[in-house]
């Protein structure tokens, strides 16, 4: 008769397993959908264009630190917005295949480059990639595009 011992795992084998365990299944980690993604529109750029210039992986890196946890809008590195903004605070335009109510969010990549989307519970639906923050204008750009007189309405029409 032959008796098979079974092999019980080191502490560090049994902690790296827990943890891979906890991550991959914590339902309120941030998972990111490129169902709504859109290159077309002027300021946007395509996964081509990024990587080019080097920022794919950067956004990618960044997703990837993302998912580890809820999202947390601290207003630098991640801003929620809720409403698109206003014509006089973007030169881009509602994408007509995202939904009118979407809760705008921004994650900061590199530099002036960020990721634009809209989130539905923990999911962040990629949008634009924006290396030039033309999503939502800083207010010496916007003077640049518009006049220092331009009225500013609260909401855009979508």
């Amino acid at each position: 008769m032959i008796i098979k011992k079974s092999k019980q795992n080191s502490t560090i084998t049994t902690l790296l397993l827990d943890k891979k365990t906890h991550l991959s299944n914590n339902p309120e980690n941030l998972k990111f959908s490129f169902e709504d993604f859109c290159s077309k529109q002027k300021y946007s750029s395509s996964f081509s264009d990024w990587q080019k210039i080097g920022l794919l992986s950067k956004a990618m890196e960044t997703m990837h630190g993302y998912c580890n946890s809820p999202i947390k809008y601290d207003g630098t590195k991640c801003s929620l917005y809720n409403d698109f903004p206003s014509k006089y605070d973007t030169l881009f335009d509602y994408p007509e295949h995202v939904t009118p109510d979407a809760s705008w969010v921004r994650i900061h990549v590199n530099g002036p480059a960020v990721i634009v989307g809209h989130i539905i519970q923990n999911t962040f639906f990629v949008v634009f990639l924006d290396k030039t923050h033309k999503f939502y204008l800083t207010k010496k750009t916007r003077q640049q595009y518009f006049g220092k007189k331009a009225n500013k309405p609260e909401n855009r029409s979508k």
